[in-house]
């Protein structure tokens, strides 16, 4: 079996539900396939995090609680799209699992609630929910080391739903757009990044591979970020890019409109 296979086959496995066979197939790749034991070992924390919930009744107030908190989290999910890799069209089970995680968490820790106080159940939501973040972190810094540049770019999508993202993130980020092989991984990290314009070390990174990318098509990513932000520390090298003879005509015409804007 490929990760493919194993993405659609793990629920079944955890509940018992494969043939034999399939099962041995799937524990195998599982041992040799860290991205798919990842994925195992989430799946099951899901499933432990639904049969661990207590069947409580809560106040009033606990449940208007909870249903004010779960249709801000549906908002949010209404407002993002889900982008499927072109060659394929199976349900991205790992996004989808993060976000039955966070929700599962968030009404367990509501529940738990009704049988501590206000500010315990507080508490209890805080840590579930910086578990969930933790966990979110960790499968994108996992996924982003892998070889196929499919999966990179999965990885660098799920920095979408990272409101104020680790440092780490951000630094795994900026080396995808400076040194990875692939082209479309590295835009997609630039378009991630963008995301972030607060941040000192984006601008940072942005400068700097205004100086150091070669992709046209880069290049004009960078740039825009560069003006929509109207960062003055960009001009210089852009000018420099200007000096330079082998930067295509199209290039230059869009560091002068660039620079234009900035000053």
């Amino acid at each position: 079996m490929d990760c493919k296979n194993i993405e659609q086959h793990i629920v079944d496995y955890i509940d018992r539900q494969l043939a034999s066979e399939e099962a041995k197939q799937v524990e195998q790749h599982i041992e040799t396939c860290d991205d798919c034991k990842v994925l195992y070992d989430e799946t099951n924390l899901l499933f432990s995090a639904f049969k661990n919930v207590e069947e409580v009744t809560p106040s009033d107030k606990l449940r208007e609680g909870f249903y004010k908190l779960l249709e801000e989290e549906k908002q949010l999910l209404d407002t993002k799209v889900v982008q499927l890799p072109k060659e394929s069209k199976e349900f991205p089970w790992k996004y989808a699992f993060q976000v039955a995680a966070s929700i599962v968490f968030v009404f367990a820790g509501y529940f738990f609630g009704s049988h501590t106080t206000r500010q315990d159940t507080n508490q209890e939501i805080s840590a579930l929910q910086k578990e969930t973040i933790e966990l979110r972190e960790g499968m994108m810094l996992a996924m982003i080391e892998n070889q196929s540049p499919s999966k990179r770019i999965q990885a660098v999508s799920f920095t979408e739903s990272f409101v104020k993202p680790d440092v780490k993130i951000l630094e795994a980020l900026i080396e995808r757009m400076q040194y990875d092989g692939n082209i479309n991984v590295r835009l997609a990290a630039a378009e991630a990044l963008s995301e972030f314009p607060e941040s000192a070390i984006v601008k940072e990174a942005f400068i700097e591979a205004l100086t150091t990318q070669k992709d046209p098509s880069l290049q004009i990513a960078i740039i825009q970020f560069l003006v929509n932000i109207q960062e003055k520390r960009a001009i210089a090298p852009m000018q420099q890019l200007l000096e330079h003879s082998d930067t295509p005509d199209f290039i230059k015409e869009q560091v002068n409109s660039g620079i234009s804007q900035i000053i």
